[in-house]
């Protein structure tokens, strides 16, 4: 804590096997434009890499690092929490990099007694492929409210917006929400930005906190394993408990919906094939209209008609992930990274 601060906002970072990325991170947080009075830690809570991240990280001058290996992500957040001295607290991935003005932008909000959650949806590097970009603008137009280059602060459905690569919140929501739920093994940020919200508190989506996030799948084999990865059908379940599906179900429904239609195009198929009744190939219908709907939406939004085609290969696959992770299909998923 150097002479005359009086606000530490302290970075915490999850990180399995991200030796190749940490230092970019680490360069970043050392280069960004500090307000008066106000310094940085970092904190690096390792779940067990086979890399060499933690060597990475302490060679790049990580103030602590903790390593658990086989812990999951939200045992990780917990033990970076139980860690962080400062009156702010961050989270990014290791394979992140924030804009200079990062904390700038957030200090106001940190700053304020009452507890607030800050965030806002990460973007793809600059040669990025049309995999990044898509996913990018799905994340930038899925709320209505963000889509634009409206600069102005988001407030309807902001917990949407926001996920551990790039969130910001100060002690004072620890009141509120004091821990990520352990219970989960993926969506605990979905979870705890939601529960925040349904706890009264001020949850921005804030399009100045600039992030890019380099280690986006690159590949659709990538991407649909990072699908089925996120995909909890616990999650899930405990917004549907809390808000009864009025707020945050989304995702949810789609998901449902998707294999509803998923199962009517296989009866469709294999009845078609088996009577010889071209008429039964109509039961494919309800997969393609829940794909294709939310694609036209987004892409409408967007006002890209490029956009539609690749989203809807993606929400095709997103959906065929969820699809597969509400029946048990993939009852011991791995990262897709590992």
């Amino acid at each position: 804590m150097t002479s005359g601060t009086q606000h530490i906002l302290s970075v915490m970072v999850v990180a399995l096997n991200e030796e190749r990325h940490l230092p970019g991170l680490k360069a970043a947080l050392d280069h960004l434009r500090l307000p008066e009075g106000w310094s940085l830690e970092t904190i690096l809570v390792d779940g067990g890499s086979r890399d060499g991240t933690v060597a990475a990280a302490r060679a790049a001058g990580f103030d602590e690092c903790q390593i658990h290996p086989g812990a999951s992500i939200p045992v990780c957040r917990n033990h970076a929490l139980r860690a962080a001295r400062g009156s702010a607290l961050a989270f990014l991935d290791g394979d992140c990099v924030p804009d200079r003005d990062w904390l700038e932008n957030a200090a106001p909000w940190l700053l304020k007694p009452a507890p607030v959650l800050l965030g806002y949806p990460v973007r793809p590097p600059d040669n990025g492929n049309w995999i990044h970009r898509s996913w990018h603008a799905h994340w930038h137009h899925k709320n209505p409210a963000a889509q634009g280059g409206d600069p102005a602060p988001v407030t309807a459905g902001a917990f949407r917006l926001i996920t551990t690569r790039n969130l910001l919140f100060n002690r004072a929501l620890l009141a509120a929400v004091p821990a990520f739920d352990e219970t989960l093994t993926t969506g605990e940020d979905t979870d705890f930005a939601f529960r925040a919200a349904q706890a009264g508190c001020e949850v921005v989506a804030l399009p100045a906190l600039r992030v890019t996030h380099l280690g986006e799948p690159s590949t659709l084999v990538q991407y649909y394993r990072q699908q089925l990865w996120h995909a909890n059908r616990k999650a899930y379940a405990t917004i549907l408990k809390s808000s009864g599906g009025k707020s945050g179900a989304n995702a949810i429904f789609f998901s449902l919906a998707f294999l509803a239609g998923l199962l009517l195009a296989a009866a469709g198929l294999a009845l078609a094939l088996a009577l010889l009744n071209p008429w039964l190939l109509l039961l494919l219908a309800p997969l393609a209209v829940v794909t294709v709907v939310p694609a036209a939406l987004i892409a409408d939004r967007a006002n890209s008609p490029v956009l539609f085609l690749r989203l809807c290969v993606l929400y095709f696959l997103y959906g065929l992930a969820r699809a597969v992770d509400l029946v048990g299909l993939a009852p011991r998923k791995k990262s897709w990274k590992s």
